[in-house]
C-alpha cells in the first residue's frame, strides 16, 4: 500500500503522456480524487493502529529497504495529495495541456511522498537527485532565457548540496553498517564518543539546510520559486509543497542523531536570522512573485524556530504551520499567475483596483494575506498562537512579534493591489476552473483557523486550547501592528532607497557555493565545542 503511495502517480504521468489526448485531463482528475481518497485511508491507519513499515522483498526490518508511515509523513502524503487536486484544476486551462509538463508534475508528486515514506537514507538521496531533475525542467518548461538560467542555478546548486547527502550517508554506512534510519537511530547510543558522527551530521544539515531555504543557503530560491515565465501552479508546488520536503529531512535526521547531537539552540537562531533576512528581502522587492518567494525564506524561518523550540506546543504548532503555509503561499502564487496574465506586469506597484476588476482572485488573495499575517480566526493565528505559547522567555517572544511585525508589513505593501483605480482597461480574462481553485484555496485559509483546535486534534492527536483573553489581546496586537505596516509603507518603503537596494542583493553561483562550505565549517566546528 506503502509502495502504491509512491509508484502511482508516476505510472499515471506515464499514462498521462502516452494518452495525449483531452481524455487523459479526466483521467487525471479522477485518479487524483481516488489517490487522495487513498491517502486519507492509509492515514487512518496510521491513527488507529499507529506506524506502518513495508519492507520491500520481505526482508528484516532494518536491512531491508523499507517505507515507513507515521502520524507526521502519512500527513504530509495527505496534505500533498489533497492540495494537488486543487493544482491540477487550476491547471486545467488548455494553455497547460501539455503532455510533458503533467508527466512531470505528476512524477514530482511521487518523488514528493518518496522523501516522505522513505526509511532508507540512500532511498531519500535517489528520491533527491531525481526530484532536482524533474523541478529544474518544470522551471525550465517555457525555454525562456531567464528561466533557462534560473533553471541551471537551481539544478548545479543542489546537486553540489545533495553530493554532501551522499558523503555523510557513505560515513554513517562505514559507522553502523545500516542505511535505515530507525535502525541508525537505535545504533547511535552504542557510540563511544558522539564525536564519530559529527562530519556524517554537519554534511547531511548542510543538504536538509539548502532544501530547507535557510541562511545562508536561501539565495536559490527566489530564482527557482519566483522564475518570471514558470507556470504560477509550478511555483505554487514548490514553494507550498515541495519546500517543505526539507522541513520534514530536517525532523527525521534530527530525531536520527537525537541520542548523542543536540542543535536545538543553533538551529533555533539560524531559524530567526532566516525568517528576518526574508522578510527584509521581500520589502524590498517589486515583482510579486519575488515578494512571494523570499517570504516562503521568512515562514521557513518562522517554522524552524518552533521545531528547535524544545517544546511540544511549538513543535506541533510548527508542523501545522507547515500546513497552514502551504494553503496560502500556494493560494497568493496561484492569485498571481491570474494577476500578471490580466494585467501583463508583475510590479506591485502598477497594479491596483483588483476588487473592482476581478473581485474574486482580490477574495482569495485577501484571505491567503490574513492567513500568512495571523489575523484572529485564520489559520496562522493559530499555528503562530502555538509557537508563541512554546516559551516563556519573553526575549523569544520579541523575536516572534518582530518576525510577525515583518510579515505584516510587506503584505500592506502587497495589499495595496487590491485598492484604487484599476489601470486596465477592457473585458476581464475569465478563467473559471483557476478562479474556482483559487477561492477554494483561499477559503480554507479560514476554515482552517475557525476549526484549528479540532485540526490539530484530528492530524496530530495533539490537543491545543486557545485562550479566549490571549487571542483577544493578540488580536489587539495584530491590529497595531496593521497601523505601524501602514505608517512604514507610506513612510519609508513606497519612497524606495535603502530597502529597495538591500532587496536586490544576491549571491552569484560561486558565492553559494561558498557559502555551504562555509555553514558545513561553522557546524563542525560548533558542535566539535558543544560535545
Amino acid at each position: 500500500m506503502l509502495g502504491l503511495l509512491v509508484l502511482a502517480p508516476i505510472l499515471t504521468g506515464a499514462i498521462t503522456y502516452l494518452l495525449r489526448n483531452r481524455a487523459a485531463k479526466l483521467f487525471l482528475y479522477i485518479f487524483q480524487v481516488l489517490y487522495a481518497g487513498l491517502a486519507f485511508y492509509v492515514f487512518m491507519t496510521v491513527k488507529q493502529t499507529g506506524p506502518i513499515v513495508w519492507n520491500i522483498g520481505g526482508y528484516t526490518d532494518g536491512l531491508a529497504l523499507s517505507l515507513y508511515a507515521d502520524s507526521i509523513s502519512i500527513f504530509m502524503v495527505l496534505m500533498t495529495a489533497v492540495f494537488y487536486i486543487a493544482f491540477l484544476v487550476y491547471a486545467t486551462r488548455e494553455q497547460y495541456f501539455r503532455p510533458r509538463f503533467y508527466f512531470l508534475f505528476m512524477v514530482l508528486q511521487g518523488l514528493m511522498m518518496g522523501l516522505f515514506l522513505s526509511s532508507d537514507l540512500f532511498n531519500i538521496f535517489v528520491f533527491l537527485e531525481v526530484s532536482t531533475v524533474v523541478v529544474s525542467i518544470l522551471i525550465m518548461i517555457n525555454k525562456e532565457k531567464q528561466a533557462i538560467y534560473d533553471g541551471m542555478i537551481y539544478f548545479f546548486v543542489n546537486v553540489i548540496g545533495t553530493a554532501f547527502l551522499l558523503f555523510g550517508i557513505g560515513m554513517l554506512y562505514r559507522t553502523f553498517g545500516l542505511l535505515d534510519i530507525r535502525a541508525i537511530n537505535e545504533a547511535m547510543s552504542l557510540l563511544d564518543s558522539p564525536r564519530a558522527v559529527v562530519l556524517p551530521y554537519g554534511m547531511m544539515m548542510v543538504t536538509v539546510s539548502l532544501k530547507t531555504a535557510v541562511t545562508p543557503l536561501f539565495s536559490w530560491l527566489p530564482k527557482a520559486h519566483g522564475t518570471p515565465s514558470a507556470p504560477p501552479v509550478v511555483s505554487a508546488v514548490l514553494s507550498g509543497l515541495y519546500i517543505k520536503s526539507g522541513v520534514y529531512m530536517f525532523i527525521r535526521f534530527n530525531e536520527m542523531f537525537n541520542p548523542v547531537i543536540d542543535m536545538h539552540v543553533f538551529f533555533f537562531w539560524i531559524g530567526f536570522l532566516t525568517s528576518l533576512i526574508g522578510f527584509i528581502m521581500a520589502l524590498g522587492q517589486k515583482d510579486i512573485k519575488l515578494i512571494l518567494a523570499y517570504h516562503t525564506v521568512s515562514q521557513v524561518g518562522l517554522i524552524m524556530m518552533g521545531i528547535n523550540m524544545a517544546s511540544e506546543i511549538a513543535f506541533w504548532g510548527a508542523v501545522y504551520h507547515i500546513f497552514n503555509h502551504a494553503i496560502f503561499k500556494s493560494t497568493l502564487f496561484l492569485t498571481a499567475g491570474m494577476i500578471y496574465e490580466e494585467y501583463g506586469t508583475r510590479n506591485v506597484y502598477q497594479i491596483r483596483g483588483l476588487f473592482k476588476r476581478m473581485p474574486w482572485v482580490a477574495v482569495a488573495t485577501t484571505f491567503a494575506i490574513l492567513g500568512i499575517t495571523g489575523a484572529p480566526f485564520f489559520n496562522g493565528s493559530i499555528s503562530k498562537y502555538m509557537i508563541a505559547h512554546g516559551t516563556y522567555d519573553y526575549t523569544v517572544t520579541l523575536l516572534l512579534n518582530i518576525i510577525n511585525l515583518g510579515t505584516t508589513m510587506s503584505f500592506v505593501k502587497y495589499a495595496t493591489m487590491l485598492f484604487g483605480k484599476s489601470p486596465k482597461k477592457g473585458a476581464v480574462k475569465s478563467d473559471f476552473y483557476a478562479l474556482t481553485a483559487c477561492v477554494v484555496m483561499g477559503v480554507a485559509s479560514f476554515f482552517t483557523g475557525i476549526f484549528g483546535e479540532g485540526l490539530t486534534q484530528f492530524f496530530f492527536n495533539y490537543e491545543v486550547h486557545v485562550n479566549v483573553d490571549e487571542y483577544i489581546q493578540k488580536g489587539m496586537v495584530y491590529v497595531l501592528m496593521i497601523v505601524a505596516g501602514v505608517a512604514f509603507y507610506n513612510g519609508i518603503i513606497k519612497h524606495g532607497g535603502l530597502i529597495t537596494r538591500i532587496g536586490h542583493l544576491e549571491l552569484t553561483f560561486n558565492g553559494i557555493i561558498t557559502s555551504m562550505a562555509g555553514y558545513f565549517i561553522v557546524l563542525v566546528v560548533y558542535l566539535s565545542l558543544i560535545l
